[in-house]
C-alpha cells in the first residue's frame, strides 16, 4: 500500500473512532437516564429499576390484600423486579448495538501501519458506569463535548 492509501485509510479509521467515541457520550447519557417498571399480582406490585437494574422504586397498591395474601408479597416484588431488570437489560443491549456493529466493522490499524494496535480492542472497552465510592473506578469516564 503507498503512501497516500495508508494516509487516507488512517484517516477514515480515525474518523470512525472519533465518531465511535461522540455516539459513546450519547449512549452514555441516554443509558444513564433509563429506567424500567414491571408489575406482577395483576397491577397491585410495581417495581421500577435503574439502568444497572437496581430497583428504585417500589409500589404495592392499596387494594393488594383484596385479592393476594400479605406472605406473597416478597415473591411478586421479586417477580415484579426480575421482569423490570430483564427489560432493562434489553434496552441497553439495543442502545449499545450501533455501537457494537460500528466496532466490528472498524479496521485494524495494524493492517495500516505496522505494530499499531487494533482499533476493535480500543473500543471494546464497555461503558463506564457509576461507581460506589468503595470500588476502584477502572473504567473511562465519558463526557459529551458540549
Amino acid at each position: 500500500m503507498d503512501n497516500d492509501a495508508a494516509r487516507h485509510e488512517l484517516i477514515d479509521a480515525l474518523a470512525l473512532v472519533q465518531e465511535q467515541f461522540a455516539d459513546l457520550a450519547v449512549v452514555e447519557q441516554e443509558r444513564a437516564t433509563s429506567s424500567s417498571s414491571a408489575t406482577s399480582a395483576g397491577g397491585t406490585v410495581t417495581v421500577t429499576v435503574d439502568c444497572d437494574g437496581v430497583v428504585i422504586h417500589t409500589q404495592v397498591s392499596e387494594n393488594y390484600l383484596d385479592d393476594h395474601d400479605l406472605a406473597d408479597l416478597g415473591q411478586h416484588i421479586t417477580d415484579a423486579a426480575q421482569a423490570a431488570a430483564r427489560d432493562i437489560e434489553q434496552k441497553v443491549a439495543e442502545l449499545l448495538a450501533p455501537l457494537a456493529r460500528r466496532r466490528e466493522q472498524m479496521p485494524s490499524l495494524s493492517d495500516i501501519v505496522e505494530g499499531a494496535p487494533d482499533i476493535r480492542e480500543l473500543l471494546s472497552t464497555r461503558l463506564a458506569v457509576p461507581q460506589r465510592s468503595d470500588e476502584p473506578d477502572d473504567f473511562p469516564t465519558v463526557r459529551s463535548p458540549r
